[in-house]
């Protein structure tokens, strides 16, 4: 289905998490709003006339799960041109009847929710949430509160709203699809397989499903099966946040060619497209070494100029500060946001390290995976490598005998 209206306004998730997950959080809420703003433009009849009329045999579902898929989208879509007309309450019976046609497919309850509150200068997360409290089994509601609960990391809620809507219609895709962003957001790796599963079987093409089933196999060191997930899903349901998780995954499956030319691509702007030149420049450090991949990194931060994390990194694998400032900085930065930077800071000295062919790479490896989320690039970034090193992700204890040699002149030293 096509997109119809625009997006619910929306909290943004502000944990510096996978980017794969944040996008995923992001595209959960398939909502539309339409514009009943337009209700007033002089061309309103005209808008309401060029909307599609619904075929004749969209009276009742039948027992074609195709047919009434396209009725729902016809009955929509003519829904969206009576509120851009300015007739709200059309609007809302059509998509109301959309649902009928539909019930699995949440987005057409979610568009007449959204309308609804819309129309009562209630769409903000004030709102949604009162809406819901006051009327818990409205499926449409529940799955934007999920998302405003996802937004702000409160995780019973959201999943209280979820599985609200799953006790109803479990088969709504879009239903598990956000269980399972949420329960890899906390992190709840194991429940998450489950849901996952569930809408793999619901839909194999689930590109949602598919990115974070990615992220558990990445997580578990099933990297070659994560990037056939991403890329998977890049085919389904193409996103621009792709080339990222696509690049860093083929990173860690030490494709640094691949990889580079992966990140290559159009970068968001900062923060996250910082992100973006920081694992080119290691991919490119990997093939042509330190000096000519310093180029990817771009500019660093000049003199007495503000800088945002993941900034500080930049300068770092330029050289102009050190290790020293660059925790400060992650130090400063996590204090205020709360977002795990000084494990990110870590894992990028690490790689420094590894590229420098020093001794502390393994034990910085190490500190990024006892702190970093699993969630985290990062953490998966530190498991790979220590892996490909053939290395523990922690550190051995002492052997026994070894234990029993330290443990001797003290036993010695103890005697009467």
């Amino acid at each position: 289905m096509g997109r119809i209206g625009t997006r619910v306004p929306q909290e943004s998730i502000r944990q510096r998490m996978n980017v794969l997950l944040r996008a995923a959080s992001a595209a959960a809420a398939t909502a539309w709003v339409v514009g009943a703003a337009a209700a007033d433009a002089p061309n309103a009849e005209a808008i309401a006339a060029s909307a599609p009329t619904p075929p004749a045999r969209c009276a009742a579902p039948a027992d074609d799960r195709k047919a009434n898929l396209a009725c729902a989208v016809a009955l929509a879509r003519h829904a969206e041109g009576e509120a851009k007309a300015g007739r709200n309450a059309e609007a809302l019976a059509e998509f109301a009847r959309a649902d009928r046609f539909s019930p699995d497919d949440l987005r057409f309850t979610m568009a007449r929710a959204a309308l609804q509150l819309k129309t009562a200068s209630q769409l903000t997360p004030a709102g949604i949430e009162a809406a819901t409290r006051a009327a818990p089994d409205d499926a449409g509601l529940a799955m934007m509160d999920a998302e405003i609960g996802v937004a702000k990391k409160d995780w019973a809620t959201a999943l209280a709203d979820v599985d609200r809507v799953i006790a109803r219609r479990p088969a709504a895709l879009l239903a598990w699809e956000m269980r399972a962003t949420i329960d890899v957001a906390k992190p709840d790796f194991d429940t998450a397989r489950v849901d996952i599963d569930r809408a793999l079987k619901i839909d194999p093409k689930s590109a949602e499903a598919l990115r974070l089933r990615g992220i558990l196999r990445n997580n578990s060191g099933d990297i070659a099966g994560a990037l056939a997930d991403y890329q998977a899903a890049h085919t389904y349901q193409p996103r621009p946040t792709d080339p990222f998780v696509i690049g860093s995954t083929q990173f860690l499956l030490r494709q640094f060619g691949d990889a580079a030319a992966s990140l290559a691509t159009r970068t968001p702007p900062a923060p996250d497209g910082t992100y973006w030149r920081l694992w080119r420049y290691m991919a490119l450090a990997r093939l042509t070494g330190l000096e000519r991949a310093s180029g990817a990194l771009g500019p660093g931060t000049p003199p007495g100029t503000p800088v945002s994390w993941p900034g500080p990194v930049i300068d770092f694998f330029h050289g102009t500060i050190d290790s020293t400032v660059l925790l400060d900085f992650a130090k400063k930065s996590q204090e205020t946001h709360d977002l795990s930077q000084v494990c990110e800071a870590h894992f990028y000295m690490a790689e420094d390290a590894l590229l420098r062919q020093r001794a502390d790479a393994v034990g910085l490896f190490r500190q990024a995976v006892q702190e970093c989320p699993a969630n985290f690039h990062e953490y998966e970034g530190a498991t790979a490598e220590l892996r490909a090193m053939g290395l523990p992700l922690v550190a051995p204890g002492p052997t026994k005998a070894a234990a029993a040699v330290a443990s001797a002149p003290a036993s010695a030293a103890s005697a009467p």
